[in-house]
């Protein structure tokens, strides 16, 4: 008798902790976090339609509630997913490294989508600048972060190929911090404070538009090829913690890429509504046709990125290769 209550007491044990484990929980808000731009449409189309709640109430989860928040670039963006202020958030190829790299063994950041193939264009005023060879202690070139945004490691790509290996961050001191719609007023108004721009859509758009401000060079000119404009992360206790949300949060996302490939127009209004841009929706439309964009989840071209920073960077590790990078639904 004894020896049969040990064991239906044990029996009993372990069908709790199994129990207690399968019915963990998940969270009931999740926090997204983007940048200033058009690229972000997919998350204007989820936002505005509600397709993260639709998704995670079509998985059983009932009340999820969805915060969303704008950050200038990835330096602050990257210190809020680190201390817990934001679930997912899109980044550059440089940022994701360097938080894979931070938190390897620790939170275990890592990518969980691709994020399109869209333009980078560095725009500049004044016909005295023919190359980035031409800038100097006059100049000011405006990037989301210093050093650390895609568009400074773009530039240190192009500037080691003007002055050599070991010379890539020759232009980091004529470069400064500016949010892209501060960065297009002072573009466009002919401020001092800024001669060049790294920039995006819609940004680059207006820009073009001003006398006196033109298109020096392109992220893929330097690339020389098409490439991921950002990558969507999060940590991997989320994931683990919170998998039907997590599966949520990705088929939000292919289902908002998917109605931009499907309709440009429906896709700029959406924009236009959370963003208060007060950019005619036709206008926008158009920019998000323009032949060479890519609406896609897929992770897009990053190799020769993620190399130049392993050579170049200060990493304590080193993946093996960029697929290193990625949590395995973004293989």
């Amino acid at each position: 008798m004894l020896r049969k209550r040990l064991v239906t007491w044990a029996f009993m044990l372990v069908c709790m902790a199994a129990s207690s484990g399968g019915a963990h929980a998940e969270v009931g808000t999740v926090r997204i976090a983007k940048q200033f731009g058009l690229a972000y449409v997919q998350f204007a189309i989820m936002e505005e339609r509600g397709l993260v709640e639709k998704h995670a109430k079509a998985a059983g989860l009932e009340g999820i509630k969805v915060e969303w928040a704008t950050f200038r670039g990835p330096d602050v963006m990257n210190d809020a997913l680190l201390s817990g202020n934001v679930d997912f958030i899109s980044l550059g190829i440089p940022g994701a490294l360097t938080l894979w790299d931070r938190t390897k063994g620790l939170a275990d950041v890592k990518v969980v989508a691709g994020y399109n193939a869209l333009p980078f264009w560095l725009m500049v005023r004044g016909d005295d600048i023919k190359s980035l060879a031409d800038f100097n202690e006059k100049h000011r070139i405006a990037v989301p972060a210093v050093k650390i945004s895609f568009q400074s490691v773009l530039m240190q790509m192009e500037a080691e190929k003007l002055f050599g290996v070991g010379n890539h961050g020759r232009l980091d001191p004529f470069t400064v911090s500016m949010a892209h719609p501060d960065a297009t007023i002072a573009m466009i108004s002919g401020s001092k404070d800024v001669t060049a721009h790294f920039t995006t859509l819609p940004f680059l758009a207006r820009q073009a538009k001003t006398p006196g401000i033109r298109r020096l060079l392109t992220g893929n000119d330097i690339v020389g090829s098409p490439f991921s404009f950002n990558l969507i992360m999060g940590t991997s206790k989320f994931r683990t913690e919170n998998p039907k949300l997590f599966k949520a949060f990705r088929d939000a996302l292919d289902e908002a890429t998917a109605a931009v490939n499907a309709d440009k127009t429906a896709a700029a209004a959406a924009y236009i509504q959370v963003n208060k841009d007060k950019t005619p929706v036709g206008e926008l439309a158009a920019l998000l046709d323009e032949p060479g964009n890519q609406f896609t989840t897929k992770v897009i071209g990053i190799d020769k990125i993620v190399d130049f920073l392993i050579r170049t960077g200060n990493f304590k590790n080193k993946p093996a290769s960029y697929k290193d990078l990625l949590f395995p639904e973004a293989q």
